[in-house]
């Protein structure tokens, strides 16, 4: 039998509604696609209760955080580097902009191509959320060395070139 790697999961109730001992066999907790959709899932969750205070969405950060890291980009690059939909992104944008927080202009390369850019207003909402989700990534990664998490980030990178390569 596997051994559980996460000890935490609720017993399964019955039809009686009593609880019992698990009767599986355990697979998915050693199984990477999952164990990591759960830690991921865990940082958002700990991270939009101070999006809530913000009243930002996750969708929001996702955005304003790309534009922090990557400067002036089009609706197309954000997609590609946020994994959302194009009309999500559309949407996030829009909204973005009426609040001041993102800028569109005109692109020099291509003339049928708008660059979004944050504005000092959106900077500013990214250095008041950005402690949190550092100190979230801290709390996740406590006891983890800085040589141990250098290798994950790799091993993560190599992870996105594989599954792009058999796309």
């Amino acid at each position: 039998m596997a051994r559980s790697i996460h000890n935490k999961a609720p017993p399964v109730a019955t039809d009686r509604g009593d609880r019992r001992a698990r009767t599986g066999d355990l697979w998915l907790d050693g199984f990477f696609p999952y164990r990591l959709y759960r830690a991921s899932k865990k940082l958002q969750l700990r991270l939009q209760t101070r999006l809530r205070a913000m009243r930002m969405s996750p969708s929001q950060w996702r955005v304003i955080s790309v534009l922090k890291a990557y400067g002036a980009l089009s609706i197309g690059e954000i997609v590609e580097a946020t994994l959302m939909e194009q009309p999500t992104i559309s949407r996030v944008v829009a909204r973005l902009e009426k609040n001041g927080l993102v800028t569109r202009r005109p692109s020099t390369r291509d003339s049928r191509m708008a660059l979004i850019s944050l504005t000092a207003p959106g900077v500013e909402v990214f250095k008041q959320i950005i402690p949190a989700a550092l100190r979230h990534q801290e709390l996740a990664l406590n006891g983890i060395g800085r040589k141990e998490i250098a290798q994950m980030v790799a091993i993560l990178e190599k992870i996105e070139e594989n599954i792009e390569a058999t796309e």
